[in-house]
């Protein structure tokens, strides 16, 4: 029996912990065993609210490599009063964010570009009636400026274009948002569902192994809970329970080729696409536009990986060279005795290249990195 215990949603943790910074000034009680996401988030409201009008030198404000730390504080400090350098890793720096600093500054924002990140001048913006904001490399930029409507007259906030890749993640944040100020913050807030897709792989790669993913509530306000149906198409049985779910896969059938829009999902393609590779099966992943704007270029690492055991195309979206649909032919030749496979520093990718290790000897670099979302994944 295979046994995995789900950290908390960072997505969900994350979101009340700017609430509850921004509109109760509370810092929420973080676990040992919650993502590394959290604590950095953790961490950097704690230098915050110690330096809070601070006009000296600019209190740096390191999120490290914390996609939505970064997005979020920077709409968190820009009406927090001080001087403050937003910062963190060089692949977090060159990740999108002038959609959301071109929208801070038409509401009056102080936002400048530093060497290594960005220095701003935090203050009471006036309120504003309406701004418009760019979320087409991300739905962070939205989930921002909705954090902090409340504290600038209740803006209103228009997505371009309306509809937009991972706009379920701003739901998410509008369902967050009407929670806390209905019951606050819960005192269970539900397991990553994000990281529940590696036991469903675990269990079609194992027919006959049961696998347990503790911490996990279902149904889920987490749009990544779709695998579960998903899953189900293809053979595998979810039991639910108050804590947790079971899983259990019977025996390997042949899947047809098999088609998923991941716009919503982008977070379960590295995991769905080692899957596919392995089981073997067809695979088209397709709307993962925004795959190469994460921790690593994962729509290009995986692309190099996959080559290198099948027949893999691409077709990239319009005027860009981002890709936007993955093919994964089935598979029809052996695995080598050892692989090295590099993760990029991506815990994303390590947790889906563990899969291999279920057929041959592996070796992954940086599989520390797992912690930024998973820290008990290898315990």
């Amino acid at each position: 029996m295979k046994q995995l215990y789900l950290p908390r949603s960072k997505s969900l943790v994350i979101r009340y912990q700017i609430l509850s910074f921004l509109y109760e000034g509370r810092i929420l009680e973080v676990l040992e065993e919650d993502a590394e996401d959290v604590k950095v988030v953790d961490r950097a409201l704690r230098t915050i609210k110690a330096h809070e009008g601070n006009e000296g030198e600019p209190i740096a404000i390191d999120v490290q490599d914390c996609g939505a730390g970064y997005r979020f504080l920077m709409a968190v400090l820009a009406i927090t009063p001080g001087a403050w350098l937003l910062t963190g890793t060089k692949r977090l720096i060159d990740r999108p964010i002038f959609p959301l600093v071109n929208a801070l500054r038409e509401m009056g924002a102080e936002l400048s570009e530093a060497p290594n990140g960005w220095l701003i001048r935090g203050k009471v913006l006036p309120n504003a009636f309406s701004v418009a904001v760019d979320c087409s490399s991300s739905s962070q930029f939205i989930s921002a400026l909705f954090m902090i409507s409340q504290k600038v007259g209740g803006i209103n906030i228009q997505p371009i274009p309306k509809h937009f890749s991972s706009q379920s993640y701003y739901e998410l944040t509008q369902q967050v948002w009407g929670s806390y100020f209905l019951e606050g913050v819960p005192s269970q807030i539900e397991g990553d569902w994000s990281g529940a897709v590696y036991g469903y792989a675990y269990a079609m790669l194992q027919p006959g192994e049961k696998v347990v993913l503790h911490g996990l509530q279902y149904p889920s306000i987490q749009h990544d809970a779709q695998i579960v149906p998903l899953f189900e198409k293809w053979g595998v049985q979810t039991q639910v329970f108050n804590d947790r779910v079971e899983l259990f896969f019977a025996n390997s059938a042949e899947i047809p080729p098999q088609e998923i829009n991941l716009e919503n999902n982008l977070d379960l393609a590295p995991v769905l696409a080692i899957l596919a590779l392995l089981y073997p099966f067809q695979l088209t992943l397709t709307r993962i536009k925004n795959l190469d704007h994460k921790e690593s270029k994962r729509a290009t690492h995986l692309v190099e990986l996959l080559q290198q055991f099948t027949r893999v195309t691409t077709t990239t979206e319009s005027g860009s060279n981002s890709i936007d649909t993955l093919t994964i032919e089935k598979r029809e030749h052996n695995l080598p005795s050892f692989l090295h496979l590099d993760a990029h520093q991506d815990h994303r990718l390590i947790m889906a290249f563990e899969l291999f290790s279920l057929f041959t000897q592996v070796e992954i670099t940086n599989k520390e990195h797992v912690k930024k979302s998973f820290p008990l994944f290898y315990k």
